[in-house]
């Protein structure tokens, strides 16, 4: 590859990036009725633009949401710590991504965020079947009692639905994410 093909590769991922990220700051803000032309405009492209990119809002919306599923990834694997050399360290990262209060981890999780905008057409259905193996595969992994993993896991999820409510302080969250941490230390690891 030419350093003219390598630019233009470039080029191409950053505008479908600032396309993703203006998408999802978009729907976030508006809902999803949020224009197209908008979604151009607040990316810093021409609708052209996006439409070369995706060619229709379905293809923009499933754009959107493994964008957003893969930044989730991404702050779980930023929270594992690599000296954790024992059972749950995939699920102390998840832990502690869903209760960073990280904007990612809020848009995913919120009653109000964009799973709730985008909703769950079919197109959709199959990055969240996808994602849902994704996880039970990383868990099933991580060396811990199934059950216990279960509770850790939705237990996090929780947290991270009410944060930002009145149904959930600060104090309560940071109590609730050391008990969980706590008890990927103290569960019986999976003996298979």
């Amino acid at each position: 590859m030419s350093r003219s093909d390598q630019g233009l590769t470039r080029d191409k991922e950053r505008t479908r990036l600032a396309v993703l990220e203006a998408a999802e700051r978009m729907f976030a803000e508006r809902g999803g009725r949020v224009s197209l032309s908008d979604i151009a405009a607040a990316a810093g492209v021409t609708k052209g633009g996006l439409m070369h990119h995706f060619p229709n809002r379905d293809a923009l919306l499933a754009g959107v949401t493994e964008h957003l599923i893969e930044k989730v990834w991404a702050e779980v694997h930023e929270r594992i710590d690599l000296s954790e050399n024992r059972p749950g360290k995939f699920t102390r990262g998840y832990v502690r991504a869903l209760t960073s209060g990280s904007e990612s981890v809020e848009r995913a999780f919120s009653p109000t965020g964009l799973i709730v905008i985008l909703g769950t057409a079919p197109h959709l259905e199959k990055l969240y079947a996808a994602d849902a193996r994704r996880l039970d595969e990383a868990f099933a992994a991580d060396g811990l009692a199934p059950g216990t993993t279960s509770v850790i896991r939705y237990a996090a999820e929780g947290l991270a639905t009410a944060a930002n409510s009145p149904y959930l302080t600060a104090a309560q969250l940071d109590s609730a994410r050391a008990e969980l941490l706590a008890m990927t230390e103290t569960a019986a690891p999976d003996n298979g």
